[in-house]
């Protein structure tokens, strides 16, 4: 499920700066000093199984679980072979707070020499995983350390993940930085990862494991929107499977919506490796905050008022083409008809109507809307190459257009000399009067002669005299063939 307010347009009068700003730190957070990490920790384990550590450590683990009572870990771990035992303690146990204790207080060993060739081993690895930048920051569960859980609100598992958390604090930052100000915005954000880690932390206490990511943070920021904005109508966008749209509804409403969703999955969904505990947290934090910053009245009314919001003179042609984006073809319809009847020479409005009356699977009104678009002169070699296209597609269609409609046609192909498809236009021009079809042919003959192409305007005046002989255009074709 995917639910993203956008509400108002980025600008430099609404530019959230602080958001722009956690934005780059999580970047070059990530970039700069968690992309090599990979490599760090691929070595260190690689040391790890080399040196014989992991030897000394798996009784110690399997010591642990069973002293833990941790007897499905314990089936789990026994059913693994032994090598996949030693690549689990080097890769998981990491995050395994009350093992790592146990190891260093040397109760999982039968004797003091066990220990003692175990130390300096153990700090070697130590001391590589000492350099791994997001072993060192990210969250554990069961441990309560008040930098961690301000640093992991910073790091990110992969370039995914910070492009959708980067996705939405922009979208959430824009209105929640602009109703409360730049700094409370920051301790918005700052609080809620703070608020929760806790969460997470107290939820997950007694498990091994571990948490980053700045979802909680945001999360945060989700829950103060919701309330600061209150019962004030937002639009937003939602997804969820197939169904997609834009909708307007109060700010206030979506907190339950994302509130039950991030509860619901913490019950069902366990295994997605997603901290929907942190999530859950995160936005009853933010919520209480925002409630403190409603209730002390540090909100900027101005900001959310949209009467004070600035508009453009016409933003109809805009609005339209969002409108045809979104197939929302009745909306764009009134805007277009309203813009064509007051700009009546606009191509561009009336190329736009036929796209309307296409999407919408009006046949008869596309057709007539496409010789509207013929009438019209175009401004621009795009607006030229555009009719031209209407042009061959209509010369593929098995469906000729009314006559109305075919004439307009016929009449810029002559101007624009696109006559290889004038002639296959006319060729299945047998809706038109017989005496009309001929002046047609005519025309188009007379127009060769003008493009200096002698051979094509005999051609076509000798059909003409064959065709329609006992017509007015068939003697005019038999003189000009006589006298050319």
């Amino acid at each position: 499920m995917l639910i993203l307010p956008l509400h108002k347009p980025l600008s430099l009068a609404t530019f959230p700066c602080v958001t722009a700003l956690l934005v780059l730190v999580n970047v070059l957070i990530y970039f700069g000093w968690q992309v090599p990490d990979e490599d760090k920790v691929q070595a260190a384990q690689a040391w790890y199984l080399a040196s014989g550590l992991d030897a000394r450590e798996v009784p110690a683990y399997r010591k642990h679980l069973i002293e833990t009572g941790q007897v499905e870990a314990l089936q789990a771990f026994e059913a693994l072979p032994a090598h996949d035992k030693s690549v689990y303690l080097a890769a998981s146990t990491q995050t395994d707070v009350a093992f790592q204790q146990a190891l260093q207080h040397g109760e999982l060993f039968e004797t003091e020499e066990e220990r003692n060739e175990w130390a300096p081993l153990h700090q070697q690895y130590q001391s590589r995983l000492d350099q791994v930048f997001t072993l060192r920051h990210l969250l554990r569960s069961s441990e309560w350390s008040l930098p961690r859980m301000f640093s992991s609100a910073f790091l990110h598992g992969d370039a995914l993940h910070l492009f959708g958390n980067m996705v939405l604090l922009v979208a959430l930052g824009l209105l929640l930085e602009g109703a409360i100000g730049s700094w409370r915005f920051l301790a918005v954000y700052l609080l809620g990862a703070l608020g929760s880690s806790a969460v997470s932390v107290l939820w997950r206490w007694g498990e091994a494991g571990g948490g980053l990511g700045a979802s909680g943070a945001i999360a945060a920021v989700m829950g103060a929107f919701c309330v600061v904005w209150g019962l004030r109508p937002v639009r937003f966008f939602y997804w969820f499977g197939i169904l997609f749209n834009y909708v307007r509804a109060p700010a206030i409403w979506l907190l339950p919506v994302w509130l039950g969703w991030e509860v619901f999955n913490l019950f069902t969904n366990q295994g997605a490796g997603i901290g929907f505990d942190a999530h859950a947290g995160g936005l009853v934090c933010g919520a209480l905050l925002g409630g403190v910053l409603v209730l002390t009245h540090q909100t900027r009314e101005s900001f959310m008022r949209e009467d004070e919001a600035p508009a453009a003179p016409d933003t109809r042609w805009e609005q339209a083409l969002l409108h045809m984006g979104r197939m929302e073809n009745a909306a764009a319809e009134r805007l277009l008809a309203a813009l064509a009847a007051e700009q009546p020479h606009r191509l561009d409005v009336a190329l736009a109507r036929l796209r309307v009356a296409d999407n919408d699977g009006r046949g008869a009104a596309a057709l007539a809307r496409l010789g509207e678009a013929m009438m019209l002169e175009a401004t621009d070699p795009a607006e030229r190459a555009a009719q031209h296209d209407l042009v061959k597609k209509l010369q593929a269609s098995p469906v000729m257009p009314p006559a109305s409609t075919l004439r307009a046609v016929l009449a810029r192909c002559f101007k624009q000399a696109w006559l290889a498809e004038a002639e296959a236009l006319l060729l299945k021009a047998s809706g038109l009067p017989e005496g009309e079809q001929a002046q047609l042919w005519l025309r188009l003959a007379l127009r060769h002669g003008e493009l200096d192409a002698p051979e094509e305007q005999r051609r076509l005046l000798d059909g003409i005299a064959r065709r329609y002989p006992g017509s007015e255009q068939a003697g005019k074709a038999r003189f000009l063939l006589e006298n050319n």
